[in-house]
């Protein structure tokens, strides 16, 4: 009853795709540049409106024969609808809405290859970075230990009267999670650690590179978490791709419209991205 009830009052609601406007001059579809990261077009919508900085809407009815409309809405101005079952019409409604906008407006487009493992960062390869990493990290003369330890003689070098002893620190294993000291003992030695993680990510941050982070589908759901949550930390963009045993990561640098723009103005193709004139000018 309540259900009929609903249906009899126009039955609408509402669902945001994302919230990404900014306060000042409301933006015209005709100023939109879709951005076409993904296959389907719910993420290229959200995408585009993130792109874009304005908002995306998906607003859905009951009809009078039982089936959906959803009206799709970028920046409170209608784009397009679609009819269908309530599972898929969210889908049809953002195709539809994709379709109108090509016909005007130009496609950042993003080549993305979703297969092969040539380019990918492997994990023997985080481990071999950290690895050397870690051997030019030397104890600074103001370490505690390092100052004990010249009080007693000790001059540089191994350890003991001859110096016959290790000369390298015993590295210790930070233990980032809930999980005990001893379940280490239980793993494979080349599981990835956040300093393993870290050191590759705050490298790429600070470097110059235009392209793309691809790590490589021999990591694990909890690698690629870590690897999500490192490239939040340093203001990057991080997305899966592919389903199971095929799933890899790309980390990427946020873009930014004009400059991509730009860029593509001038030179036809950025990185992984190359810029597609409106169909209804071809």
């Amino acid at each position: 009853q309540q259900q009929q009830q609903q249906y009899s009052r126009g039955n609408h609601h509402s669902d945001s795709g994302g919230r990404f406007g900014q306060h000042g001059r409301k933006k015209h579809l005709s100023e939109l540049v879709i951005l076409e990261n993904s296959d389907n077009a719910i993420c290229i919508i959200n995408d585009t409106a993130q792109f874009n900085k304005v908002s995306a809407d998906y607003k859905f009815m009951v009809l009078p024969d039982h089936r959906w409309k959803c009206e799709v809405y970028l920046e409170g101005q209608f784009v397009a609808a679609g009819i269908g079952p309530k599972k898929t019409v969210k889908h049809i409604a953002a195709e539809e809405a994709l379709a109108k906008l090509r016909q005007t407006q130009a496609v950042v487009k993003s080549n993305l290859r979703k297969d092969g493992n040539e380019d990918a960062i492997s994990r023997n390869q985080i481990l071999g970075r950290s690895a050397e990493e870690a051997f030019r990290q030397e104890i600074k003369e103001d370490n505690i230990g390092n100052q004990l330890l010249r009080k007693m003689g000790w001059k540089g070098g191994g350890l003991g009267r001859e110096g016959e002893g290790i000369a390298e620190p015993i590295k210790v294993k930070e233990q980032f999670t809930r999980e005990g000291l001893g379940l280490d003992m239980e793993r494979s030695g080349n599981q990835l650690n956040k300093r393993d993680i870290e050191e590759i990510i705050r490298n790429y941050a600070s470097s110059d590179r235009q392209d793309d982070l691809r790590f490589s589908t021999e990591l694990n759901n909890d690698e690629r978490k870590q690897i999500h949550q490192m490239a939040q930390k340093y203001g990057l963009r991080s997305k899966s791709y592919g389903q199971g045993m095929q799933r890899f990561l790309i980390v990427s640098r946020k873009v930014q419209k004009e400059q991509l723009i730009g860029q593509l103005l001038q030179e036809g193709q950025v990185g992984r991205y190359e810029l597609v004139k409106p169909q209804a000018s071809h």
